[in-house]
């Protein structure tokens, strides 16, 4: 049976002037893929290949930088690619390290890295953060420690957590105490699943989904992949999240979608 969760009730942000925080996305690769069947549990997408873009994002508060999933990963750099399972070849075209760099940030400076789960497309470059506080959901961290390598885990990709400074994640988490950035729980893809709601000063709430959804149409007819963990959690997640953004009037970006992601003009990308 899948767990219940609670209703969030969306909180104003703390007494005073409202913090100036900036968010954006960078190009952590994209995933290209032979048959997308996986993707619905009702056999929607048998046969059809799919590209999927793989960001990372970076929010920048003025209590300190949060990166929130770090993509394939910058070893993978160049044209040949790697194969992340049978079907699914990543591929790297400019490092996070240097579009960090391009904003004049280091990964050594940046102060927290979060994950919206631990497969192996958002958590790439993790190690690169070592000096940073790891936000670490404990249900999630627990399953991928869980068993040595099963498909679309590496536990080693997070070695650095073994010595980084760590925060460990049991609920809703608001990242920098203002109510601005908040970890939400959004299990079902993966027994930690989470969302990022980040509360931007111009443009107003957007949700980073993680892969709460997969693309636009999974998002609109409420598809289920098949390798979710948990198809219940998955429908119930959607539906708190969903009813977050129509009460925040919160824009909600699917993290694989080509329509949110590929299509930005230029990495990095403010997204206010």
């Amino acid at each position: 049976m899948a767990d219940s969760m609670p209703a969030i009730t969306p909180r104003p942000a703390a007494a005073g002037r409202a913090p100036y925080i900036r968010l954006y996305a960078l190009d952590c690769g994209r995933i290209e893929i032979a048959d997308m069947d996986a993707f619905a549990d009702g056999g929607q997408y048998a046969g059809r290949p799919g590209v999927l873009p793989s960001p990372c994002f970076l929010i920048r508060h003025p209590d300190g930088d949060l990166i929130w999933d770090t993509g394939i990963g910058d070893q993978f750099a160049g044209a040949r690619g790697v194969t992340l399972l049978p079907g699914y070849q990543a591929f790297v075209t400019t490092t996070l390290k240097a579009q960090l760099s391009q904003l004049g940030l280091s990964p050594d400076k940046v102060r927290y890295l979060a994950f919206s789960h631990e497969h192996v497309d958002h958590i790439g470059n993790a190690n690169l953060f070592a000096k940073a506080t790891w936000l670490l959901n404990k249900k999630e961290h627990d399953w991928v420690l869980a068993t040595a390598t099963p498909a679309g885990r590496l536990p080693a990709l997070l070695a650095a957590s073994a010595t980084a400074r760590r925060r460990t994640i049991t609920s809703d988490f608001d990242v920098f105490g203002d109510h601005s950035v908040m970890i939400l729980q959004a299990p079902g893809h993966t027994p930690g699943h989470q969302v990022l709601l980040v509360r931007l000063p111009r443009s107003g709430p957007v949700i980073l989904a993680g892969d709460l959804y997969h693309s636009l149409e999974n998002r609109a007819k409420r598809r289920v992949p098949r390798f979710n963990t948990d198809r219940a959690q998955t429908l119930a997640s959607m539906d708190r999240i969903e009813g977050l953004a129509r009460r925040l009037h919160a824009r909600l970006v699917i993290q694989h979608a080509a329509e949110d992601i590929g299509r930005l003009p230029a990495f990095p990308r403010p997204l206010d």
